[in-house]
């Protein structure tokens, strides 16, 4: 499996249950092979603005509205417990996030907060499959960053360098990428294990 059906696998198809046996080594997985190949970590993204988990957890009442407020139609529910099932996760594979803010301006709970940190995530470059590790100029990434260079620029011994400070996870490099597989993938945040998860909160309907 590649790195982008991997990762489409570990978001949408099964709740990420057959992704995660494939990272935790699991009976009949892949992994149990290729103990020395290095692994995607078991991450996701939240909309922009997602305070941290398990705050996050504890403030979202799973009422959808930050759904249908994306006007990229990017965030969805989370079917994995692990990610805390029906809350929302971006889903990058659609399409790139503009961090438009309206997911935040419809969160009636403050789970999403304009006050909290913007960034979902981080672009991960993969040198290995990069055409620009070799002899050819490929710069598309770049050119599709709408920070440029203050996230992601090239490098003049080759390859291509991620600033983590400033990448905020959106995602318009990756779809950029001509590679396939992809030459980069979006590092979120870890899920909490189980036992951490506080009870959602229930929102007053009145």
């Amino acid at each position: 499996m590649d790195r982008t059906s991997f990762l489409k696998k570990l978001l949408l198809i099964d709740g990420g249950k057959d992704a995660i046996n494939e990272l935790r080594g699991g009976p009949g997985s892949k992994a149990e092979d290729e103990r020395n190949q290095p692994r995607i970590p078991f991450t996701f993204l939240r909309p922009p603005g997602a305070r941290m988990e398990p705050s996050f957890l504890a403030h979202c009442t799973r009422c959808d509205l930050c759904l249908v407020a994306c006007p990229e139609h990017i965030i969805v529910k989370a079917v994995e417990p692990l990610m805390g099932s029906g809350t929302p996760i971006v889903n990058p594979f659609i399409r790139p996030c503009t961090q438009c803010g309206k997911c935040i301006e419809a969160c009636p709970d403050a789970a999403l907060l304009a006050t909290e940190d913007p960034r979902m995530g981080r672009a991960v470059w993969h040198a290995e499959t990069c055409l620009s590790s070799t002899e050819i100029a490929c710069t598309k990434c770049v050119e599709a960053c709408p920070l440029g260079a203050k996230a992601i620029e090239t490098v003049s011994s080759g390859g291509i360098t991620v600033h983590v400070e400033t990448c905020t996870g959106c995602g318009f490099c990756v779809h950029a990428c001509p590679t396939e597989p992809k030459s980069l993938h979006l590092e979120g945040r870890p899920p909490v294990p189980l036992r951490g998860h506080p009870r959602p909160k229930v929102r007053d309907a009145r």
